[in-house]
């Protein structure tokens, strides 16, 4: 579901201080001309440090679905700006989220939720992964690879950490054609300073349920360095923090 405007908000049950952390999408409710319906679907979203992403594919629309952006809370509704998707970045959009706590995470709700012609309320049950935090937390955006690791043209990657997970999506060009990607998982220490990260769900072949070691290190507070071996070659790889 491609979503084009700013909602109405419901002002029920509003009640700030939703935890940083990562959340599992448990269902959506959709009301459109009275008639509801309630979808069942892969998708995972993070807050951290006022940030937040999520990540899907749209059975809908037959594609993925992801955004990221800003957040912070104006008289107890939380807002949330969204500054890139999975086409394109973005200017001039902001989704006001009626937040109630649940006795295993929290329900969003959003009435008048327009895409394209359409006009649907919204409200969506997420259940708490982990609000463990670590020093990598926050949201990235790749700036370049040493060396080279494909020959996509235009890569844009934003990468989220929080919650003892993560989440990232990618836009580039193959021969002319726009190609989007999505993908999230778990991520723990493991030995001498690494980091596991485990495929839960992607758009990627053979990404869900493999293992991947990478070496983080924070170059400052502002630059993420990620290294990590494929196919006998030693990436590194430079984040900015958004």
């Amino acid at each position: 579901m491609t979503l084009n405007a700013t909602p109405k908000m419901s002002a029920i049950d509003n009640k700030p201080g939703l935890d940083d952390g990562a959340y599992i999408l448990d269902s959506v409710t959709v009301t459109e001309k009275g008639k509801v319906s309630i979808y069942k679907r892969d998708q995972m979203k993070i807050y951290s440090k006022n940030r937040f992403m999520f990540a899907f594919y749209n059975q809908l629309t037959d594609r993925v679905d992801a955004a990221s952006g800003m957040t912070e809370w104006v008289n107890g509704v939380l807002v949330e700006t969204p500054t890139a998707n999975q086409d394109e970045a973005i200017e001039g959009l902001s989704f006001d989220l009626a937040i109630s706590a649940t006795e295993t995470g929290y329900c969003q709700r959003l009435e008048g939720m327009r895409y394209g012609e359409r006009s649907v309320d919204m409200v969506e049950q997420w259940i708490t992964l982990s609000t463990e935090t670590s020093e990598f937390d926050g949201l990235w955006k790749l700036e370049r690879s040493s060396p080279e690791i494909c020959s996509r043209a235009g890569l844009c990657e934003m990468k989220l950490i929080g919650g003892e997970h993560y989440i990232f999506f990618q836009r580039y060009s193959d021969k002319g054609q726009p190609v989007t990607h999505f993908g999230f998982g778990s991520c723990q220490t493991g030995d001498s300073g690494s980091l596991i990260e485990t495929g839960m769900t992607s758009s990627i072949e053979g990404y869900a349920g493999a293992e991947y070691t990478l070496q983080l290190e924070l170059v400052d507070n502002n630059q993420l360095r990620q290294v990590f071996e494929q196919d006998g070659t030693l990436v590194t790889q430079i984040y900015s923090r958004i």
